[in-house]
């Protein structure tokens, strides 16, 4: 066993207020915050988002005006983006096409863009006129144009018809089992809208080409094996669009001799898309209006885990996670709104392409929900950031479903679009497109069927939820166990943490939970790491990572807390962390990493976070630390000599490691400028050898505080790695409120420890252990952990006195008081209830249960077999 004394820390604690201690690797601080260093000058640039969005519900008609018009804008990037054909098709018919990255080639690039964008031309004309300001430059008649030149070029160079050769004198589409182009039926389903808006339009040998077109898609639909599966790739999005375009057909044909065949097959597609394992066995009749099918009937494979989640590339990725929710939502607009404008009537309609639509949203997209609208991105992201498509996935359930959280985050969601669409000059959606075209096609595709499901199933007699009460319902700690992801979500921010397989990046991030100030700290991975841990750069090794542990689990409420451990630089380095997320502001990362081979580190950028510097946020960041205040956009690197450091008063890091903080490499990270903050820097060359301790780090992270407020927790922090053996390491962190969080971790070594010494300015604290006290300080507290496992709690009690004993209850509400010995104890108890610190002076002389409650602190006398009077 080792006894670990912290008397030490009182005599190296800084003149600050009495019992707040700082440890002596702690640079001092400075008093004031008026020193400037910067990269920038002039006046900061106002930011589009932060001080700008709120939370407000915007009602439906407003909503719609706004898509309206945010399209209208779109179609100055439409009229830049289109160029004619130099030759008609062979019946002679003027036709066109909007470049891409595969201008007029036949995969997915060159069709799909041409597709999405000529939808959204004929959508403008159809439903835009006399109601929207077109941008300077763009007339009616262009956008008529464009939208029936497109649609030519569209149905000429399919398979079908084959009037027309896309570059290389190849053709599009499937037209059979034999003869078919992966995603087709996705394009299919686009040029088929187009051609609904335009209908009127239409020669009859124009509807004939596009009636040839769909029907040979649904023939291949017919003739293939329905995919499944679900692990590293589901067929789950697959499926969802194969049931788009046999919906469109039959809104557009629904008297077809094979309409029947198509709706059975679309209903097979639509089961098999989200489909569980539970679907197996479901005997619940789909549409019995039509006929007894279950189901069970349709039922052909998984293409979800277990608990809902999927994976698509080897990638546990929300924006794939929800899309089969747009893509079935998409095929019953169709279904309702071809029929009943060209047919005046549903003949064919289904209860099948809601199927389990409702049992994602609650079990997996609610719970990775955020303040604005956006789904967190556990895992970094493989295409642009912030791109907020999965708006149609909210219109859809709150549309078809009713759903009141889908309405709310559909209506953060389209707020965030409208912002960074007014981040461009030309109307497109966002700077540095990671597909070009394509990735404008597809966003204005998003934007036009919010609209569309609204004016088709209105919402405005629907009350919205909050957000407020929604992050209630879904803030208790989550893991989704098949993809080996953490989430929590206080009322100060979101959390999260993945060892996914697959993609192979081991990182997380916070969100603040605040509409306009979330994206601060931004989804991000790299060398098989990212957020929270960063990695070392080691001569002559790549920077990588290998997991060893890939989580040990705590769960409590809406905290959690989790251990691991990496292999890193080609497993000359071990890392073995600890992460809390606390139930109430403080994140705290601890760490022990030593060498499993000799080497020498030549730069270390521990504890990273990811920070925004775009122009959808803010470009230009304020960096508040202990050697002064600067502005900085990342284009260079900046170090800082201090231990804290705040960001904008809205993040705050306190990093007591006697290391530099650095600030600066900004690069493109998928559409999003990021800069990147090192809260644990250093480039001084170091040498380590195999089992030699290279760092135990501790850094804590803070949301929504202001600089005076990171000051002051890196004041209260007590660090115990000075203390502890040198296999373990821990810290008791302070909260704005004034609550404090135990965090401790046994990472190698001995299992047992002995704390002595641990004070605090309220007292000694109350540990989840038998705590002697003496004075105001603790004089023996005893933990054994098992390696790899940590103990992480509030601390919400503080005593002093003499000769007594106290233990933190496991509800962590309470403690359990025992003088030492016979006669009365004098004591004075303090806690932090709402900011305040109550207290409460006893005299004891038995056992006494000390319990918080909202009005203070609540005492029982403890009688026989442990009960209270």
């Amino acid at each position: 066993m080792r006894t670990s004394s912290l008397i030490m820390l009182l005599t190296l604690a800084a003149p600050v207020s009495a019992r707040t201690h700082v440890t002596s690797d702690q640079p001092s601080i400075s008093a004031s915050f008026t020193r400037m260093t910067s990269n920038t000058s002039g006046s900061l640039p106002k930011s589009i988002t932060e001080d700008a969005v709120t939370a407000d519900f915007v009602d439906e008609v407003t909503m719609k005006g706004d898509l309206l018009q945010m399209l209208a804008r779109f179609a100055q990037y439409l009229k830049q983006d289109f160029q004619d054909c130099v030759e008609p098709n062979s019946e002679g018919e003027a036709c066109g096409c909007f470049r891409s990255n595969s201008t007029m080639q036949a995969n997915e690039d060159g069709v799909r863009s041409n597709a999405d964008l000529g939808m959204i031309a004929a959508f403008l004309v159809r439903y835009g006129q006399g109601k929207v300001t077109l941008p300077e430059g763009v007339t009616w008649e262009d956008l008529e144009t464009m939208a029936r030149k497109s649609l030519v070029f569209a149905y000429s160079t399919h398979k079908a018809n084959r009037l027309k050769a896309c570059a290389g004198n190849r053709h599009w589409g499937s037209t059979s089992a034999n003869d078919h182009t992966w995603e087709s039926s996705l394009w299919a389903m686009s040029v088929a809208y187009s051609a609904f808006f335009q209908w009127d339009k239409l020669t009859e040998q124009q509807k004939g080409y596009v009636e040839k077109m769909l029907k040979a898609e649904c023939n291949y639909e017919l003739e293939r094996d329905i995919p499944t599966g679900y692990r590293g790739d589901t067929k789950a999005e697959e499926n969802g669009w194969e049931a788009d375009v046999l919906a469109v057909t039959l809104g557009l044909f629904p008297d077809d001799p094979l309409a029947p065949q198509w709706f059975a097959r679309l209903r097979e597609f639509a089961v098999n898309s989200y489909s569980h394992r539970r679907d197996a066995h479901d005997d619940t009749v789909i549409d019995p209006q039509y006929d007894k099918t279950t189901v069970a009937d349709l039922y052909r494979g998984q293409n979800l885990y277990d608990d809902y989640t999927l994976q698509n590339h080897n990638y546990f990725h929300t924006s794939y996670q929800n899309v089969v929710i747009q893509e079935l939502g998409e095929a019953a607009l169709a279904l309702k709104l071809f029929q009943t404008t060209l047919h005046g009537t549903e003949k064919w309609k289904t209860r099948a392409l809601m199927h389990n639509n409702d049992a994602v949203q609650k079990e997996v997209l609610n719970w990775l929900a955020l303040a604005d609208g956006e789904l967190a991105m556990p895992n970094g992201n493989d295409w642009s950031l912030f791109l907020y498509d999965q708006i149609t996935s909210y219109t859809t359930n709150a549309c078809f479903l009713r759903d009141a959280d889908a309405l709310m985050l559909e209506n953060l969601a389209y707020k965030m679009i409208k912002a960074r669409q007014q981040t461009t000059d030309d109307g497109s959606w966002l700077l540095r497109s990671d597909i070009g075209p394509r990735r404008m096609g597809v966003e204005a595709h998003r934007v036009m069927m919010t609209w569309l499901m609204h004016e088709t199933l209105p919402t405005d007699r629907m009350k919205p939820s909050t957000f407020a009460d929604f992050r209630h319902r879904y803030g208790k700690a989550k893991i989704f166990p098949a993809q080996n992801i953490v989430r929590g979500y206080t009322r100060d921010r979101f959390t999260t943490f993945s060892w996914a397989p697959g993609i192979k990046s081991y990182t997380g991030y916070i969100a603040a939970n605040s509409v306009d100030k979330n994206k601060i700290v931004v989804p991000f991975k790299a060398n098989n790491t990212g957020n929270f841990i960063g990695w070392y750069t080691v001569n002559g090794k790549r920077t990588n990572a290998r997991p060893v542990v890939s989580g040990v689990y705590q769960l409590d409420g809406e905290a959690w807390a989790m251990n691991g451990e990496l292999a890193t630089n080609d497993e000359t380095l071990d890392n073995r962390f600890a992460i809390y997320s606390t139930p109430g502001n403080a994140v705290i990362y601890i760490d022990c990493v030593t060498g499993l081979d000799k080497g020498v580190i030549t730069r270390e950028q521990g504890g990273l976070m990811a920070i925004s510097t775009d122009t959808l946020t803010r470009t230009v960041r304020t960096l508040y630390a202990a050697d002064g205040k600067r502005h900085a956009d990342g284009t260079r690197l900046a170090t800082m000599t201090t231990n804290w450091v705040n960001i904008d008063n809205a993040l705050g890091i306190v990093a007591p490691n006697g290391k530099q903080m650095a600030f600066g490499d900004r690069a493109d990270n998928n559409s999003v400028l990021t800069s990147k903050l090192y809260p644990a820097y250093c480039d001084r060359e170091r040498t380590f050898g195999k089992g030699s301790v290279v760092d135990r780090r501790n850094i804590i992270y803070y949301s929504g505080v202001d600089a005076a407020t990171t000051r002051r927790m890196s004041q209260e922090l007590v660090p115990l790695r000075g203390v502890l053996p040198e296999g373990w390491n821990g810290v008791l962190a302070s909260d704005p409120d004034g609550v404090r969080y135990l965090l401790m971790s046994h990472f190698r070594g001995e299992g047992e420890v002995t704390l002595t010494g641990l004070a605090t300015s309220l007292g000694a604290p109350v540990l989840p252990v038998s705590t002697t006290i003496s004075g105001d300080m603790v004089r023996q507290a005893t933990f054994v952990l098992e390696e790899n496992h940590s103990v992480a709690c509030p601390i919400h009690f503080f005593v002093t006195g003499q000769d007594v004993t106290a233990e933190q209850a496991a509800s962590h509400d309470a403690i359990t008081l025992r003088p030492a010995k016979a006669g009365e104890t004098r004591v004075v108890v303090r806690s932090v209830i709402g900011g305040k610190v109550v207290s409460k002076r006893l005299s004891l002389s038995s056992e006494t249960r000390v319990s918080l409650t909202r009005r203070g602190l609540k005492v029982k006398k403890v009688t026989g077999q442990g009960k209270t009077r």
